[in-house]
């Protein structure tokens, strides 16, 4: 699943701490299904909740928070768009621990879909390939480019967003 993949790597490089201890940031599946559609292909999608946890997060959650919006606008749109999935689709909890740091856990509802298409290889056998395709790219405020994300004066985080999950 390449979101995953992209989110965590994403966020390890857009929220400082996480870029100096990447193992505060525990990323896992859970309620995953593969929706198949009957008829003439093997195509299908990833339905699944994705959960983020970050250990000892240190400062204010918008840290998290604004860049992960930033990611979702480009690489899950529709669960911003939809007025039901928005309220919905992205839920946290948080653990206040000492020292002003908290453990939050955050789950999100995202969709991979993945296209097989069969043809022949050159000895005659039928061959599947599986693609990932990526999400409908709208032209959004935060669609690509540098950010920074300033809290009071100070940076809390930096990020770039280029179309596509590698």
């Amino acid at each position: 699943m390449n979101k995953l993949d992209s989110l965590r790597t994403y966020l390890r490089g857009a929220i400082p701490a996480l870029h100096a201890d990447p193992q505060q940031l525990k990323v896992f599946v859970e309620s995953g299904r593969m929706v198949g559609r009957s008829g003439g292909s093997l195509s299908f999608e990833y339905r699944f909740t994705l959960r983020l946890v970050l250990l000892d997060f240190a400062g204010s959650l918008d840290l998290l928070a604004v860049p992960l919006m930033a990611w979702l606008n480009l690489y899950q749109p529709d669960l911003l768009q939809n007025k039901e999935s928005a309220a919905k689709g992205v839920r946290f909890e948080a653990e206040p621990l000492a020292n002003d740091k908290m453990d939050v856990v955050v789950e999100l509802d995202l969709t991979e879909m993945v296209v097989v298409n069969e043809d022949k290889d050159g000895n005659g056998r039928t061959r599947l390939t599986a693609t990932h395709k990526g999400e409908v790219l709208h032209p959004l405020p935060y669609a690509q480019g540098d950010y920074t994300l300033y809290l009071g004066d100070k940076i809390g985080a930096e990020w770039h967003l280029t179309q596509g999950i590698q």
